[in-house]
């Protein structure tokens, strides 16, 4: 048996005698002896929302095994030991409720519903639910009614502007683009920065397959579209490393805990339907304020004399100022007045999106059911382009006894036309029509071939797609499955002793179809391209709670468990180029094609617990740890352990204070949390590349030597708070403060090509992120029929790289095409600069130009960041009787760049540059405002 097996097999008879050691506290002498039962007592169950009786409601003796479930009409029968014991009366929907028999006889039971019992809670870790008061770090909650009227295809879209310090991200892709979530700043030099996604107490794979590359590359689109917004109950986010060091190692970015909705209903035996239908319509409205409307196609000032001239020229428009010159011959050979015809907007088109949804729920004595599907049809603002989805979703609850179970499944069905390809490479409509010179009428590019069915050339350099081409003739296409289930059994074994077995499954497969069309400027003979990944993910748990009573003012929850993750991940493709018949596109009518495959796989076994005081309901400590045994690390590394430390102070319950202070607390918290990294970093793997006099051709496939030491991250937070209310709740503030450090960073260095390997994997580097956040929340004004609620949220995050691999000073990430500025982390710096090329300047800071009157490239530098100094979000609700008018403003300031002219809109002169205060500039010499200016710069 392979030592990893073996230790986890140690760990699951430690984690087995820990839950016999509970099950035995749980019951006194072992097993209960059988008493005598000599008290009876009858009674009814109600509703609180209608006085209705509420059958099913289970019934239990406390201290005891004993039990019984109320009848069709609310009654209930059931022979206690003695006049002085207690009942707990528990039902699905409703706050479960203990009640003293104090020697009567006949009992009427009122229970309140669960939305009730949920004011001041919060869920935290793991799912459990706590009191606010209780809670030592910072957290925010998008409750269900603040979802009603939201019609977007992707859950993470709904926290835009609603949680303070996080920031979302979209790639203009199209529909259903992915999007990037970041909280408190960027921890990772080179791994990902999104949180974990849990729904239902379930891990979901949020990876994104595909993105921007050097060369261009299309998005994966929104791996959370698998959950419906219409489904959604609640979302929490859990920002800090206290908050998310039960769930270990993927948590270290934060927790996005995604509850959805039970098929619970007013009263037993009731069915209820919903059903909603949105149309919504987007347009290209902005974006394109900065292009210069001055001169037009050319270069040195001219504009071109015949079509080869217009041809060499494409894109750029340093040619001569509008109006000056009355017509140009242009790409096809035909001349055309040399005016400003510039309409980029005109290529787009309004995006329409439809959306059904139909939800059934259906509540019965002790079962609760849920079906609901939603179809989703979108069309893009490009052309041809366009978004289908199909979602069905079934839960079921029920109880039996001290049993309750809870159990989902979903099925989606994701169909997209055509996403639109990113960067400045080929493949990319939106690259060409936003820098076609201005005097190009785009309908000169219509409708993107010609006459002899190949692609219509604007410029001598094939990589520019003629945009009609691109959205007529290439083809980009994914055909996704997905499935997600899940278990929840928990089981009462008393009135303070409880297990929780969970298991969850994600699996999906996709088929992802590129087509290059026979005739494509970029590719001649044409090219295909099919790939299908298959993910499969599997997360299960074992938990078990328990709350013994110490004494009248303190008490003590026990939360012991362990769980464990599988994961694989299989992608097959297959490339071919050169079509033998040009309008048949299939992988078998190219020339040679050739096939890849990949495959990993991962496993995650932990061990946690946690230990929560309460002192008099005002004073919490909350302890926890956990222990991973991670795959991708080498077993002298494994297991790693992290522990956090939690409290806060109710201090308007333990003095007395001003009435006009309605309830203040204070919060500490202190967390560490390890993490692993992706498969196969400390060993060689191997693959075959090929065949020679049929013998298998053998390489190494990773291109980073291995660490073969290689240790966890480390990432570890201290955050200090406080909550306040004002007049009777009408007035609260939440501020929070934070410190994070994240240390021995899992990256790959560059070294020497003639080692055979392009880097080496090193535990090395250290990002540090400071920051504050702020809520208010306030009632304006409140009547009998206008309430107006407001929240302001603000946030500031200052990150900087402390330190990156011994004689490392920059790490530059993937560059882009043209290599004029990256990615990068540079030490002393904010992490994710923009990092590249500048000019030499003098004292003056004028730029200095050579001998041929171009100017100097100086050294690469910092030119700025893509990340906000600070965020807003400002959100209101004004609601007149059930009539309500919600609005939200979001903002980001402070992502800047370098005055340094930008590669693509200045090396094209597609965009304004001023050397004084409303004088357009587009000479590339007369733009740099150097030392030497030319005749041009007095003429502009």
């Amino acid at each position: 048996m392979p030592p990893f097996v073996s230790s986890y097999s140690s760990f699951k008879i430690v984690l087995t005698a820990v839950f016999g050691v509970l099950l035995a506290c749980g019951l006194p002498g072992g097993v209960q002896a059988v008493h005598a039962q000599d008290f009876e007592v009858t009674g009814t169950v109600v509703s609180a929302d209608n006085q209705s009786p509420l059958p099913g409601v289970n019934i239990r003796e406390a201290g005891t095994s004993r039990g019984t479930v109320t009848g069709p009409d609310g009654g209930f029968s059931l022979a206690v030991d003695s006049p002085q014991d207690t009942l707990t009366f528990s039902f699905i929907g409703y706050q479960t409720k203990t009640v003293p028999v104090d020697g009567r006889s006949e009992i009427r039971v009122v229970l309140e519903t669960e939305s009730q019992e949920l004011e001041g809670v919060v869920v935290t870790a793991l799912g459990i639910e706590r009191q606010q008061r209780s809670v030592g770090y910072a957290t925010s909650s998008i409750e269900a009614q603040d979802l009603v009227d939201v019609t977007e295809s992707n859950p993470a879209n709904l926290l835009q502007g609603n949680v303070p310090g996080l920031v979302l991200s979209s790639n203009a892709s199209g529909p259903n683009s992915s999007s990037s979530i970041n909280i408190r700043g960027v921890s990772s030099i080179a791994g990902n920065n999104d949180p974990l996604f849990i729904v239902d107490g379930v891990p979901i794979d949020n990876t994104v397959i595909g993105g921007a590359g050097k060369f261009g590359g299309r998005d994966g689109g929104s791996a959370l579209s698998v959950v419906s917004p219409e489904n959604i109950s609640d979302i929490s986010v859990l920002k800090g490393a206290g908050a998310a060091a039960l769930y270990g190692t993927r948590a270290r970015d934060g927790v996005v805990l995604i509850t959805t909705k039970t098929g619970r209903t007013s009263a037993p035996g009731e069915v209820s339907v919903q059903y909603s239908s949105t149309v919504t319509a987007k347009d290209v409205i902005s974006g394109f304020s900065d292009f210069q409307s001055q001169y037009g196609q050319g270069t040195q000032g001219r504009a071109p004399s015949n079509q080869d001239a217009a041809l060499s020229a494409g894109l750029s428009s340093w040619g001569a100022p509008l109006g000056e010159v009355d017509e140009a011959p242009q790409f096809d050979g035909t001349v055309r007045p040399y005016d400003d015809v510039a309409d980029r907007q005109g290529f787009y088109r309004t995006g329409l999106s439809q959306r059904h949804s139909l939800s059934i729920n259906a509540g019965f004595e002790n079962t609760s059911l849920r079906l609901s599907a939603s179809h989703q049809n979108t069309e893009g603002v490009v052309p041809n382009s366009g978004y289908e989805q199909t979602n069905i979703n079934l839960r079921g609850q029920t109880r039996l006894g001290g049993l309750t179970a809870d159990a989902s499944v979903t099925y989606q069905n994701e169909l997209t036309d055509n996403r639109t390809f990113l960067n400045d490479a080929a493949r990319n409509p939106n690259y060409l029509i936003s820098f076609l010179p201005n005097n190009i009428p785009k309908s000169a590019l219509q409708p993107g071939a010609t006459e002899e069915g190949v692609e219509k050339q604007f410029t001598s350099d094939g990589l520019p797609t003629n945009p009609y081409w691109a959205v007529n003739e290439l083809e980009a296409d994914d055909d996704k499955d997905r499935i997600l289930g899940n278990v929840n059994l928990n089981y009462s074994i008393n009135d303070w002793l409880s297990l929780q077995g969970q298991t969850g499954l994600d699996w999906y497969s996709l088929r992802r179809t590129n087509v290059d069309a026979f005739g494509s400027a970029f590719e001649p003979g044409g090219s295909m391209t099919e790939d299908t990944y298959r993910v499969w993910e599997s997360n299960s748990k074992l938990l078990a709670t328990a709350t013994p009573s110490l004494t009248d003012e303190l008490s003590l929850r026990l939360d012991v468990g362990g769980s464990l993750r599988h994961r694989q991940f299989e992608q097959v493709g297959v490339f071919g180029r050169n079509f033998s018949i040009p309008d048949l596109e299939t992988i078998s009518n190219t020339a040679n094609p050739t096939r890849n495959y990949d495959f990993s796989e991962q496993q995650i076994r932990s061990f946690f617990g946690s230990a929560s005081f309460t002192y008099r309901n005002y004073l919490f400590l909350t302890l926890t740890t956990r222990s991973d045994w991670s795959s991708t690390l080498p077993e002298d590394n494994n297991p790693f352990v992290y522990p956090s430390v939690s409290g806060s102070f109710v201090f308007t319950d333990a003095f007395d204070l001003p009435d006009a202070l309605s309830y203040g607390k204070v919060r500490a918290s202190w967390a560490e949390i390890g993490g692993d990294t992706d498969p196969y970093r400390t060993s060689l793997t191997y693959g075959i590349i090929g065949q020679h006099q049929g013998q298998a051709l053998e390489t190494i496939t990773q291109l980073s030597v291995p660490l073969l030491d290689l240790k966890p991250t480390s990432t570890r937070e201290i955050e200090l708070g406080f909550e306040t209310q004002f007049f009777n709740d009408r007035f609260g503030v939440d501020f929070t403060w934070y410190r994070r450090s994240t240390v021995d960073q899992i990256l790959d260095v560059t070294v020497s090509s003639a080692s055979g390997y392009t880097a080496r994997t090193a535990n090395s580097g250290e990002i540090r992120n400071t920051g504050v956040e702020l809520l208010l929340t306030s009632i304006p004004f409140s009547t009998a029929d206008w309430t107006w609620d407001s929240r302001v949220n603000f946030a500031a995050n200052r990150s900087q790289v402390e330190s990156l691999a011994p004689g490392l000073d920059v790490r530059v990430g993937p560059e882009n095409r043209l290599a004029t500025a990256n990615i990068a982390q540079v030490v002393g710096q904010p992490a994710n600069a923009i990092y590249g090329n500048t000019y030499v300047r003098d004292d003056q800071g004028r730029i200095v130009h050579g001998e041929d009157g171009l100017p100097l490239s100086g050294e690469k530098e910092v030119l700025g960041t893509g990340a906000p100094d600070w965020t807003l979000g400002f959100s209101n609700t004004i609601s007149y009787q059930n009539v309500s008018l919600d609005f939200l403003i979001d903002a980001k300031w402070g992502a800047r760049s370098s005055p340094e002219p930008t590669p693509t809109p200045t090396a094209t002169a597609s965009t304004r540059r001023r050397s004084t205060p409303g004088r357009p500039v587009t000479s590339k010499l007369a733009q740099t405002a150097g030392i030497r200016r030319t005749a041009l710069l007095e003429k502009a």
